[in-house]
Formats: structure tokens, C-alpha cells, sequence
């Protein structure tokens, strides 16, 4: 993972709270959504019924826009704008899930 500046930080310190707060639905499509950084709304919904059993997918993204987590583009669903910086530089989830789990005076 490259060197996070102040507003990784900043972003880092905010994305911790709130995914604390995530359901498990949310904490599914979110890490889904983190991964892929923008994905198809016919796809997304086709994956999140078939592969991760959410049963309606489109309020599970409607509740992460309102935390502003993801946005709604055209026909798709994109990882917000403020998190897009601090995902090209800690990676996929699973290593987003390590970094929160540290001090953020470690980074």
C-alpha cells in the first residue's frame, strides 16, 4: 500500500465510522462496490441477489448513497467521488478491512 497523504487520512478516519455502523447488507454490497468501483445496475442487482442472497439490493444501495458511500450514475453504481483517491492507493477491501484495524498514526 503506497503512503497515505492528509486527505487519505481525513477520508480513512471518516470511512471507519461508518463502517462500523453498516449492516450486514451493507457491509456486503459496499465491499462489493469498493472492489469494483463502478459496476452496471442490472449486474450489481444480478449479483447481489444470485451470489450474496440480498433480497432487494436496490435499497441496500439507496441507504449507502444516503451515507454517501456510493453514488448513482447512469445505469450504474459508483464508489463515491471523496473515496476514490484512498481506494487506488490501499487496494481491494480486504486490505482496506487491515488498514482500518490499525492506528491511524501508523499509516
Amino acid at each position: 500500500m503506497a503512503r497515505l497523504g492528509r486527505e487519505e487520512l481525513e477520508a480513512l478516519r471518516r470511512l471507519r465510522s461508518l463502517i462500523s455502523e453498516l449492516t450486514p447488507e451493507e457491509h456486503k454490497v459496499f465491499s462489493y462496490i469498493w472492489d469494483n468501483i463502478s459496476v452496471g445496475e442490472l449486474l450489481f442487482e444480478k449479483d447481489m441477489v444470485h451470489i450474496h442472497g440480498i433480497r432487494k439490493p436496490y435499497l441496500v444501495a439507496m441507504r449507502l448513497r444516503e451515507r454517501g458511500l456510493i453514488e448513482r450514475g447512469e445505469g450504474c453504481y459508483n464508489l463515491a467521488r471523496w473515496l476514490r483517491r484512498l481506494r487506488m492507493k490501499v487496494g481491494r477491501f480486504e486490505e482496506l478491512l487491515r488498514v482500518l484495524e490499525r492506528p491511524l498514526a501508523t499509516l
